[in-house]
């Protein structure tokens, strides 16, 4: 009977120690790097070159899932306004939602805000080449950088997490006529560091490649559809997909 006691009573203080296991800081690490809207949202290309007569107003509605470094999903939604100055250059802001690694996180699953900010600079437009090498005289291709900075509270317990990303987006749009179908890649780089609370690791810096396809001016002038695709290079981060739906305001 001595023994079933014993038992029973070691039975209770373990499982309150299990409850209350910490992460690692490999895990918490991995956490503020995916938890932040700069990794948490399917990637976009580059406006093409619009009228230079007027400034243009975006309004984007954008899905992502991903997997967390336990194997949990981690989906995410967001929205976001964006705005292409004189047909060119793009700043827009973002506010959304993720939701937590349940495999790492335990009691405190559920979900955390996602707030972002970026800019496209559209540095170079062409088309002679490519229109040759798809035999499509319609072709444009569009080549230039971006700068994102993304935010968001209670990751892991009371970490939050910052990310400012760097990328050289290069996109090419086959056909002008409706729909017009696009692809693109960005390569580029994304740093990471505990912010807004909590006690982390150390800051941490990885290399990324974001691409993707979109049909623009489906159905109307407005509407584009993107299927976005990113690949972090460093273990457990696997690929993350996406789909953003945006809608152009004309003058």
């Amino acid at each position: 009977m001595k023994i079933f006691v014993r038992a029973a009573a070691l039975l209770l203080i373990a499982l309150p120690v299990n409850s209350q296991a910490q992460a690692t800081d490999d895990d918490v690490a991995l956490l503020r790097l995916l938890g932040v809207p700069n990794t948490a949202l399917p990637p976009v290309s580059l406006p093409m070159p619009a009228s230079r007569n007027h400034n243009y107003f975006i309004g984007r509605f954008q899905v992502g899932y991903r997997e967390g470094p336990s194997g949990r999903a981690m989906p995410a939604f967001a929205g976001g306004i964006d705005l292409q100055y004189r047909g060119g250059s793009v700043v827009g802001i973002t506010g959304g939602w993720q939701r937590r690694d349940c495999g790492i996180n335990g009691s405190n699953c559920g979900g955390h805000a996602l707030l972002g900010i970026r800019s496209q600079i559209n540095l170079m437009t062409g088309g002679s080449v490519f229109a040759g090498l798809l035999h499509d005289n319609s072709a444009t291709s569009t080549f230039g950088t971006e700068l994102g900075f993304g935010y968001a509270p209670r990751v892991a317990g009371e970490v939050g997490a910052c990310a400012v990303d760097f990328g050289l987006p290069f996109s090419v749009a086959k056909r002008r006529q409706r729909p017009r179908l696009v692809a693109y890649v960005t390569p580029g780089m994304i740093w990471d560091f505990t912010c807004g609370g909590g006690d982390g690791p150390g800051s941490g810096k990885n290399y990324k490649t974001d691409f993707g396809l979109a049909l623009q001016q489906v159905g109307n002038r407005s509407f584009d559809i993107y299927l976005g695709m990113q690949k972090i290079f460093r273990g457990k981060t696997g690929f993350q997909t996406g789909i953003t739906l945006s809608y152009v305001r004309l003058p």
